[in-house]
């Protein structure tokens, strides 16, 4: 508890600190006392200190009162503006920052470090409003705490096989701002180290939305530094034309592609023709001229490996941990043990991660064809942002039969394999189990291939045709 905390608690009239008397302040220390036996909580320091604030910095005191943002972070309230009266007060910024220094600063730095912890940079943004009233110790602490921000972001993309989801707060205006209460020259160089990275991971992936939602995000970092300041703005505009361009490419590739209803009447119908005809022409010629979209492209510097955006984790993660459960079981332990042999080719045998949907027909298919002793559960992802993989559809695809798929998508695909015998529901001890309609775990094949490890894991594309092949106990996956 700090002196607001125990000031709010006492109910003392918030509007007449600036004129407060020694007898009035004797009334609260008596208040105080009797506060301190009812509740043996309250510190006896703060206690003591609360009085002494009174005392020496009722101007300083009334100020924090008034000031929602102050006023709600150290009486740890969340009362609205019309609360809080209009009145201004003049006050030294000096004595403002000694009266914050002397009874405050602590839950000033507990503040700064809990939120920078958990990436809240706006409530610190709205904090740092006030910054010019903080002693010179917070902003200290605060400035390396940003500046290890944007540290951890260029290790991290400096990293081989690292995890991005901890820097993923890279991509927020908020986070830039919060960098700007701080700028040094150090900073600056730093800004500009990280603006070089992200540019060479969109030169070498255009479709990269990780490295676009960076460089729009740093438009709100605010610098003296003219050089960096255009180059950041000039960056931020050539996003923003390309995703414009590349709309207008995706609307007018729309319009090409829209099916044209034939007239019946012959004399319609040649009509028909001529105008589309001369329709289409005219609007490749316009996609003609506009077909290079890349004009501009952000100053370039040395490739760097793309990096995965937020769903990176939470999807990929999720497929991982289901993969865990389907192969790297307890074989010896096979609880409530149920065959499911009523599963026909095309069906989706799993109801969690993998969800049941409905399947569109069409007659630009792949097809896969299964030409082993092994059944095959096809786990389809579509890829988001530059390699993200998220669970979409399961296909099971019995032994010696063929599936066909859907070839046109509105999203890029790739594929896992799981391939085995025997699928069954069963309980295995010490696992996170997949449950569906009540108490039923999600099935799982009881017997599998050498290979079927490796399947399940690795990703794979396919055009056209693709052929399930066995040789000598391994499973191979081939594109025909």
């Amino acid at each position: 508890m700090n002196i607001i905390e125990l000031f709010e608690n006492l109910n003392i009239d918030k509007s007449s600190l600036l004129q407060i008397t020694s007898e009035e302040i004797i009334k609260i220390e008596k208040q105080v006392n009797v506060e301190k036996k009812i509740n043996p909580d309250i510190d006896v320091n703060v206690a003591n200190n609360l009085i002494e604030a009174l005392k020496k910095y009722p101007s300083e005191f009334q100020f924090i009162v008034n000031n929602r943002v102050l006023y709600n972070l150290f009486s740890k309230k969340n009362y609205y503006r019309d609360y809080f009266p209009l009145q201004n007060i003049v006050v030294d910024n000096e004595r403002v920052k000694m009266f914050i220094e002397n009874y405050l600063l602590d839950d000033l730095i507990i503040f700064f470090d809990k939120k920078s912890i958990e990436n809240k940079f706006e409530e610190m943004n709205d904090l740092l409003v006030y910054k010019e009233y903080f002693p010179e110790e917070l902003l200290y602490k605060a400035s390396k705490r940003a500046e290890g921000k944007l540290d951890f972001v260029l290790t991290t993309l400096n990293s081989n096989n690292s995890n991005y989801f901890p820097i993923l707060y890279v991509q927020e205006p908020l986070f830039f701002k919060f960098l700007s209460h701080f700028e040094t020259k150090e900073i600056n160089e730093k800004v500009y180290l990280l603006l070089n990275k992200v540019v060479s991971i969109y030169n070498a992936n255009k479709n990269s939305e990780f490295s676009e939602s960076i460089m729009i995000a740093m438009e709100s970092f605010t610098t003296f530094d003219e050089e960096l300041y255009k180059t950041i703005q000039s960056n931020k505009e050539i996003i923003i034309n390309y995703r414009l361009r590349k709309k207008k490419r995706i609307e007018r590739n729309k319009i090409i592609t829209l099916p044209i209803k034939i007239i019946g009447i012959t004399i319609f119908f040649v009509m028909q023709f001529f105008i589309v005809r001369n329709y289409v022409s005219s609007i490749s010629n316009s996609i003609s001229k506009t077909n290079d979209y890349y004009e501009d492209e952000p100053i370039e510097s040395e490739n760097y490996k793309p990096v995965l955006d937020r769903y990176y984790l939470e999807s990929q993660s999720k497929i991982d941990a289901f993969k865990v459960f389907l192969v790297d079981y307890n074989s010896d332990v096979k609880n409530n043990l149920t065959y499911d042999n009523s599963i026909k080719t095309g069906q989706n045998p799993f109801n969690n991660v993998y969800k049941n949907k409905n399947l569109s027909s069409s007659n630009n298919n792949i097809k896969f064809k299964n030409k082993t002793k092994y059944d095959v559960i096809l786990l389809e992802n579509s890829v988001a942002f530059d390699t993200i993989n998220i669970p979409n559809q399961a296909y099971f695809i019995k032994s010696n039969q063929t599936f066909e798929l859907d070839k046109s998508s509105d999203f890029k695909r790739t594929f896992n394999f799981y391939i085995g015998k025997k699928l069954a529901t069963f309980h295995n001890s010490k696992e996170k189990l997949y449950i569906h309609r009540n108490s039923i775990v999600e099935p799982r094949f009881t017997e599998f291939p050498k290979n079927y490890k490796f399947l399940i894991k690795n990703d794979y594309q396919f055009d056209n045709l693709c052929v399930i092949k066995e040789n000598n106990g391994i499973i191979e996956i081939h594109q025909e």
